[in-house]
């Protein structure tokens, strides 16, 4: 799985600190995933931390394994 991050992401995951193996786990199997006007939604808890990851995929249709990050935040 390879992950293309927005400006947008880089800095809020450096920011919050957010490891991006978190970030594919999310993507990869959610608690919980919705439709989102971004993209796609999607939590997991991690211990007493939720992640959010607002994703999408439709920027790469040729390569089902590449997604396009737009944020990353802990639920708090």
């Amino acid at each position: 799985m390879r992950l293309k991050l927005t400006v947008h992401a880089q800095e809020r995951i450096a920011e919050r600190r957010i490891n991006t193996d978190d970030i594919k786990r999310v993507i990869q199997s959610p608690d919980k995933k919705r439709p989102d006007l971004q993209g796609i939604k999607a939590q997991k808890s991690f211990g007493k931390k939720t992640l959010v990851v607002v994703y999408s995929k439709e920027e790469f249709r040729d390569r089902h394994d590449e997604f396009l990050v737009i944020t990353a935040y802990y639920l708090k």
